[in-house]
């Protein structure tokens, strides 16, 4: 099966390549490159009359050249935490335990094209505690017009409102079940015009996998993985996978002139789970309803998601075990996601200071199971804008939030049994600069 998916891949890529001229016969005609005068070369005879004497030489095409942008971020945050208990376990800095002035992460990138071929790829350096260095996204395309455009390599998965559900620095809930800003390994198509986002993608698995079958948690986005973690205050993977994973996206923007647009959309996704122990596989899927819209300064994000994942051959089937940032965690196999974003644009004119964008995101996961609890989370806070330097602010009030979860033996099972079920408060400012 799977070098049959591998081999239509393949195959799909090939045709896509080959047809460049007629992915774009549709969209409309095609605008001569301007040509310099001295690359048009004009020869006259002395000795013939002027009418006769003139020829025209074809200009002639310059070779594409090679356009590079590299681009980076490095971000450092001060947190507090109202809830101070001590993380438990003996190699455990319990130092910073109700917050403090930490580094975040470093990240240089890479973007460009040579002609149609595009590429796109950037680095992530984090604290060894959170898994150290990773590939963010990494891809390599062709541009067949405008519109029209495919990627190999690491690319954002197509699925819901894009590139966030959210506006805080802390995301929302579809992250933590995998289901925003997710980034696989595969093939992805998209046509984005005349109001249409429509996209395509096959992933044969996620993008932490290897030659050599390593697939821990050290990554960016929430996947099942199949090893690392362990003990009592992260779950213990349970050799189970994701691979070979089908993603369809399409919506549409309705152009309201200058208020703004509104945007709905629905988004799938079906794949395997591999067992491999037993080598035996099993079906998860997602689907997503979303709408976002910018009327003015006011933004709004609203996406109902549901997910089912059926890990074969496990002892208890009502959870998987997914994770990144070095730290594996349980989700409830079968659950619902509720997802909201509000937020006003502000322009302000205060030395460097151009814009401050409020914000408040909600969202809440409902399971299956009748005895485990919600995780729900409100985030109230705003986003500076100064040049290069963007700051979150953030004050976030939520039940089960792994980044606002004690690391201790209740950590394990935040996203699925959720046993504690308190609130807690935390205080976040992120200080970036991307340039």
């Amino acid at each position: 099966m799977d070098r049959f998916l591998a081999t239509l891949t393949a195959f799909f890529l090939t045709v896509g390549l080959l047809l460049p001229a007629s992915a774009t016969a549709n969209s409309g005609p095609v605008a001569l490159a301007d040509t310099a005068d001295e690359d048009v070369v004009s020869v006259f005879d002395d000795e013939d009359d002027e009418d006769t004497a003139s020829a025209e030489s074809a200009p002639q095409s310059d070779e594409p050249s090679l356009s590079v942008d590299l681009n980076g971020s490095l971000r450092f945050n001060v947190l507090f935490r109202d809830y101070g208990k001590a993380s438990e376990g003996p190699t455990i800095d319990n130092a910073l335990s109700d917050g403090g002035f930490t580094f975040d992460t470093f990240r240089i990138g890479a973007s460009g094209s040579y002609g149609d071929l595009i590429f796109d790829a950037e680095y992530a350096i984090y604290p060894e505690s959170f898994g150290g260095l990773y590939l963010h996204h990494g891809w390599v395309g062709y541009e067949f017009s405008d519109a029209r455009q495919i990627q190999v390599g690491v690319s954002q998965v197509p699925f819901g409102i894009q590139p966030y559900a959210s506006s805080s620095w802390f995301f929302n809930n579809t992250y933590y079940v995998g289901l925003e800003d997710d980034y696989d390994a595969g093939i992805k198509a998209l046509y984005q015009a005349n109001g249409w986002d429509i996209q395509g993608a096959f992933y044969l698995n996620p993008e932490q996998t290897t030659f050599f079958a390593g697939a821990d948690a050290d990554r960016y986005s929430y996947d099942v993985v199949p090893s690392g973690g362990g003990g009592n205050l992260l779950a213990s993977p349970r050799n189970i996978s994701e691979a070979n994973q089908f993603n369809a996206k399409v919506a549409y923007s309705f152009d309201h002139g200058g208020l703004g647009f509104t945007k709905v959309g629905v988004s799938a996704q079906r794949g395997q789970l591999l067992n491999q122990t037993t080598d035996e596989t099993d079906w998860h899927a997602a689907y997503a309803l979303h709408l976002q819209g910018r009327y003015g300064g006011f933004e709004a994000k609203l996406e109902f998601a549901q997910q089912e994942l059926n890990p074969p051959s496990v002892e208890d089937d009502r959870f998987v075990v997914m994770g990144a940032y070095a730290s594996p965690y349980r989700v409830a196999s079968e659950h619902n996601v509720y997802s909201s974003s509000l937020a006003y644009h502000i322009p302000v004119n205060a030395g460097p200071i151009s814009e401050i964008k409020p914000y408040y995101d909600f969202s809440q996961v409902t399971k299956e199971v009748d005895n485990w609890n919600d995780n729900v989370s409100h985030d109230i806070g705003f986003l500076t804008s100064a040049g290069p330097l963007f700051i979150y602010t953030d004050l976030n009030i939520s039940k089960g939030h792994p980044f606002n979860q004690p690391f201790d033996s209740t950590f394990a099972g935040a996203l699925a049994q959720q046993n504690d079920n308190e609130w807690r408060t935390a205080f976040n400012v992120n200080i970036g600069v991307y340039f």
